[in-house]
């Protein structure tokens, strides 16, 4: 049995970690000589409140927090956010990227996912 009365606070709960994260993060941009811009701090808290909002279903389906949970999230949110051109991809070459037979957004799926997935466990989530 779902329980749907998880899912309420769930979603409002984020939003005040998205909007000061959506903040640092831009701010980072900044430092890095991007001009400050209320678009590009939406993408930031947007993307991290969705982020949330989509690992809040996986745990009330299945009742227990996991990490395979932030893995997906964060692989699909990867995935989007490479394939439309908002978000590069860390740890990665540009030239290795395109140059790959696999696709830029099934990279960005991979290493976002893996990023998710290894924060979620030094959080203390089990898999």
């Amino acid at each position: 049995m779902v329980n749907t009365r998880h899912i309420a606070p769930c979603l409002i709960d984020p939003i005040p970690h998205a909007v000061v994260m959506g903040g640092i993060f831009h701010g980072f941009d900044a430092m890095q000589g991007a001009p400050l811009s209320l678009r590009m701090w939406g993408m930031y808290a947007g993307g991290l409140w969705t982020y949330h909002a989509m690992i809040c279903p996986m745990e009330a389906i299945q009742g227990r927090r996991s990490s395979l949970h932030n893995v997906a999230s964060a692989g699909i949110l990867g995935y989007i956010g490479v394939s439309r051109g908002f978000m590069g991809v860390p740890f990665v070459n540009p030239y290795t990227l395109y140059g790959s037979r696999f696709p830029p957004g099934l990279i960005g799926a991979a290493v976002y996912g893996a990023m998710g997935g290894a924060l979620a466990t030094l959080g203390g989530k089990q898999p």
